[in-house]
């Protein structure tokens, strides 16, 4: 008579080797489900959205593969630089943001800071130069065309950037005066911390598709 495996064997393949690792693997390397916080990528993201974000592309690049998968134009979910303190925010802040827990009282992280994920679209690449002049932007020193932006109005002028090899210069669709934190405040963005593309929009069902 076949005795049944030991509890702790079946635990290891049922639920570690089965279910944790493959889901570990997918969301680490292939694609990855984000939500939206805030409005700085409006008219295009809405708070709330929910994004497929393909990360494959990503450590292919990083093994040499596909080194220029990212495109100007292109939406990115990124770190902002380490060395520049305008990257990083109250942990209270992004507790209280959160569903269910948001309620409660997050006083004792206001003291903690971290850098968070942003969501922006991609203006320049490495080898472009990059200037806001006013209110428009300007790329390799032509006007950039953003169907995509939300009205100028508020946009100061930027100084004259080059995009260094590995680096990107990023900003938010939402050009109103504040509402978005971006290469404008904290420089280029550096291709390690990129995560991925966002490459489709799962949520809400009535703006399914291509965000």
């Amino acid at each position: 008579m076949k005795r049944p495996a030991p509890l702790w064997s079946r635990f290891l393949r049922e639920v570690v080797l089965e279910t944790l690792l493959p889901a570990w693997l997918v969301v680490t390397f292939l694609v990855i489900p984000v939500g939206v916080r805030g409005d700085s990528m409006n008219p295009s993201l809405e708070s709330g959205d929910y994004l497929v974000v393909w990360k494959a592309e990503r450590w292919l690049a990083a093994w040499g593969v596909r080194p220029n998968y990212i495109q100007r134009g292109d939406i990115i979910v990124t770190k902002a630089p380490a060395d520049n303190p305008a990257s990083f925010e109250p942990m209270s802040r992004f507790l209280e943001s959160l569903p269910l827990i948001g309620a409660f009282n997050w006083d004792v992280a206001r003291d903690v800071r971290f850098r968070p994920y942003l969501i922006k679209r991609v203006i320049g690449v490495p080898g472009d130069t990059v200037e806001v002049r006013g209110g428009q932007v300007f790329v390799n020193d032509a006007r950039l065309t953003e169907p995509y932006t939300s009205a100028a109005r508020g946009l100061d002028d930027a100084m004259k950037t080059v995009v260094r090899p590995g680096s990107f210069y990023v900003m938010g669709d939402n050009r109103a005066k504040g509402a978005s934190l971006d290469s404008r405040a904290f420089g280029l963005v550096r291709a390690q911390d990129v995560s991925g593309r966002a490459v489709f929009r799962l949520l809400p069902l009535n703006r399914l598709g291509t965000p």
